[in-house]
């Protein structure tokens, strides 16, 4: 009887990590970290969104290109302007949006896919 090396721990590892590489929070803004009464926090939802397999990707942040291993921006408050990838797992396809918002001092607010399992219709900042 052959043994054959199981890739399921592996690939669980993998996976958790391109998770984890997701959650660190990029500063867009000038100057030192603002305290949390005065930023605002912006996150996407690396991996669903409203209940579906679909990814929503945080690309800019005014004019701060977000890297990959950012799922959150800390923002000044007031007008924002948010460049977001939309991706649908099941057909593998992206479509990508702006989002424009007035961001309020202290509070945190999620980015969320407008969209079916065939299609992404939009993305909306939702207040936390």
């Amino acid at each position: 009887m052959q043994h054959r090396p199981s890739h399921g721990g592996t690939t669980a590892i993998l996976l958790a990590g391109a998770v984890l590489a997701g959650c660190g929070t990029l500063q867009a803004h000038e100057g030192a970290r603002l305290p949390a009464a005065e930023r605002a926090v912006v996150r996407a939802d690396p991996v669903f969104s409203a209940g579906l397999p679909v990814e929503v990707i945080l690309r800019k942040a005014g004019e701060w290109v977000v890297p990959a291993r950012h799922a959150a921006v800390e923002l000044a408050p007031g007008h924002a302007v948010l460049l977001v990838d939309c991706r649908v797992a099941a057909t593998g396809t992206t479509a990508r949006f702006a989002v424009e918002a007035e961001l309020e001092a202290g509070r945190s607010y999620r980015l969320e896919a407008d969209a079916t399992a065939q299609r992404c219709e939009g993305v909306r900042l939702v207040p936390r």
